[in-house]
């Protein structure tokens, strides 16, 4: 079984994805998808287009074709102690934020497990994130027990990538299964999305869904099993999410 609520989910504004937002639409309209996030790179990624992308996705509606289009983000982690490459702008006018690492001229892949999990750890304590993505990428490695207990003591979700399932980060069945053991352990919320570059994986989440169901995760948990555990978790996140998040990166690296 495949959730109809997807909550990763690029359009081509990033080079490296392939549909449009309207493609994206019109494919999950025709699937019965229910909610779908748009969560562009953050500008830290070398092939993310200028910041302002991201700022005016404020003008998109909240319905297009009876599917729910929320506004977000996939941030990156720029440092040890809460950093992210997004600013004050953009964040106000956010429904999501993911968050994770991605290999960028702030933060080198193959980094310590130490300093990754203290940079894992402080981003989760900020309250500027609602969902930790793809934590078991092996590129990346981190204490996943300490990671998910501050992740379950601070309301912040976990994400099952089916992506890093099927191919594009090596070694991560073993890892997200661990992950996801974890998670239950401590009873943190969970979310299981496809991370689509193009529009026609959207919702197809078989192989994150089969480690989910092969454990027995409590669906209750799992943020995207249904509009109503969404709208819960989402309304928890914007009680918990910090005003302001004093960053400057945008302004130290983009010209206006």
């Amino acid at each position: 079984m495949n959730y109809k609520i997807d909550l990763h989910v690029h359009s081509n504004t990033n080079p490296h994805a392939f549909s449009t937002i309207e493609e994206n639409v019109n494919f999950a309209c025709e699937n019965g998808m229910e909610v779908i996030a748009i969560t562009n790179h953050g500008p830290a990624l070398l092939d993310t287009p200028h910041w302002w992308q991201l700022l005016n996705i404020k003008i998109l509606p909240e319905y297009i074709k009876g599917v729910r289009v929320l506004k977000g983000v996939e941030a990156n982690i720029i440092g040890e102690n809460g950093e992210i490459d997004i600013n004050q702008a953009i964040y106000k006018n956010l429904d999501i934020v993911l968050c994770g690492f991605h290999g960028c001229p702030e933060y080198h892949k193959n980094q310590s497990i130490e300093k990754n999990t203290k940079a894992a750890i402080n981003i989760i304590k900020s309250q500027k994130i609602d969902i930790l993505v793809h934590p078991g990428n092996k590129e990346f490695p981190i204490d996943f027990e300490k990671v998910i207990k501050i992740a379950k003591e601070n309301n912040v979700a976990i994400e099952i990538n089916n992506s890093s399932l099927s191919g594009t980060r090596e070694g991560s069945e073993i890892r997200c299964r661990e992950v996801a053991k974890i998670a239950k352990k401590y009873g943190c919320y969970l979310t299981v999305n496809t991370d689509s570059h193009y529009c026609r994986l959207i919702g197809k989440t078989d192989l994150a869904m089969k480690i989910v169901e092969e454990i027995e995760y409590p669906e209750e948990l799992i943020i995207n099993s249904s509009v109503e555990r969404l709208n819960n978790f989402l309304e928890l996140r914007k009680k918990l999410r910090v005003k302001e998040i004093f960053d400057d990166y945008i302004e130290k690296r983009f010209k206006y």
